[in-house]
């Protein structure tokens, strides 16, 4: 990993809309580490990721509009063309559903934030062309998430 360009402190993470206000404090500076964490390891360093935490009813919506999944889901990834990634900078944008993960997070017994975190590294490699449909590709795919929680000193939680 080339943590030198960690050291910059440059924010790869732009946080869209934050209105729930019950994490701690600490969670934005958690997500924005953890998301230059991946792009520098994944040499994409120079792209930027942007995160929305939604209502349920804006992520039943994307879910429709996007996946003709009428139903509220954790986290979804947009990802640009390569194109559009040259002109804004920008590898894609991350819709978290902050109720479904509170209430998620709570039937499995996790920490809400680290629960944030595992699906914040989950998207981000979904927009580097990560996928889970297939055991190999998911396997492969578990195995970096776990590999970036392990650095935050979050438990594998595919094991949990």
């Amino acid at each position: 990993m080339h943590t030198k360009n960690l050291i910059s402190k440059k924010l790869r993470l732009n946080i869209l809309k934050n209105e729930f206000n019950d994490f701690s404090k600490g969670l934005d500076e958690k997500l924005n580490f953890l998301a230059d964490y991946i792009l520098v390891d994944q040499r994409k360093d120079k792209l930027k990721v942007n995160l929305m935490f939604i209502s349920t009813p804006e992520m039943i919506k994307l879910n429709n509009d996007f996946r003709n999944k009428n139903l509220d889901t954790n986290v979804l990834s947009f990802q640009v063309s390569e194109d559009a990634q040259k002109i804004s900078g920008e590898l894609g944008d991350i819709a978290m559903s902050i109720p479904y993960i509170k209430t998620e997070s709570h039937n499995l017994n996790r920490d809400p934030e680290d629960h944030m975190m595992h699906l914040l590294a989950h998207g981000i490699l979904h927009l580097l062309g990560f996928d889970h449909k297939e055991n190999k590709d998911a396997n492969i795919m578990e195995a970096q998430e776990i590999k970036y929680l392990e650095f935050f000193k979050i438990a594998n939680p595919y094991l949990i």
